[in-house]
């Protein structure tokens, strides 16, 4: 079957639906980690640990404002997840060879393990379930970057290449090297620059949120030009 777009009602509908999700999904997280900078602010920007840098985590952020941060973190989540299945569906209508189609269901499988992770991240918060918390977060990261892997192995096997494919391939090229020093900063115990350690951390996961913004609105943009 070839890749001619559909102009059928229903095709248009589901388009549209994916991205008023995607930008759902996108704005919800922003304003989630805006609401956590400001809580932090009207904090005065204190240490809630004394063990903390000068720059805290996000999650001791979210373990003190648990509320907010549950909140954000199921609003993004579910419409990151419906964002993936509604984005599907609609290649679907042009595209049903069973590779590509492979493809894309390992990417929503992939995205909703990571979308899950990061409501049970925020529940199971960093100070009274500190394993749990950061198991989640693991599983975080490491299932949205596969989800975003096999989006962009689907795009290419359809050889729909756009400006929205570039940036989830910066976004992967980007997060992969950020989350491993993330995980190398935070695991350094050392006497003398331990706070300096933790605060560098704290940055980049500050840093590989921020970016998590960008990628929900790739779907949007994929949906939009191509």
């Amino acid at each position: 079957m070839g890749t001619t777009v559909s102009a059928s009602f229903p095709h248009l509908l589901t388009r549209i639906i994916g991205i008023l999700a995607s930008i759902i999904a996108s704005l919800a997280w922003l304003a989630t980690i805006a609401a956590l900078f400001g809580l932090w602010g009207r904090d005065h920007f204190i240490k809630y640990k004394p063990d903390e840098g000068q720059v805290v985590y996000i999650s001791d952020v979210g373990a003190t404002h648990k509320g907010a941060f549950i909140a954000g973190t199921c609003i993004t989540g579910t419409f990151f997840v419906l964002t993936l299945i509604f984005t599907k569906l609609c290649f679907d209508m042009e595209d049903r060879r069973r590779l590509k189609r492979t493809i894309s269901i390992i990417a929503i499988i992939c995205g909703f393990i990571g979308a899950a992770s990061l409501i049970l991240l925020s529940i199971f918060d960093a100070f009274r379930h500190s394993g749990a918390h950061y198991t989640f977060t693991g599983l975080f990261i490491v299932f949205t970057l596969l989800s975003a892997i096999f989006s962009i192995l689907h795009r290419i096997s359809r050889n729909q290449l756009n400006i929205a494919v570039a940036i989830r391939v910066m976004f992967v090229a980007v997060v992969i090297p950020l989350a491993i020093t993330f995980v190398v900063m935070t695991a350094i115990r050392g006497p003398n620059n331990v706070l300096t350690l933790k605060a560098v951390a704290a940055s980049l996961e500050w840093s590989i949120a921020i970016l998590f913004v960008f990628y929900l609105a790739t779907f949007a943009l994929d949906l939009i030009f191509y």
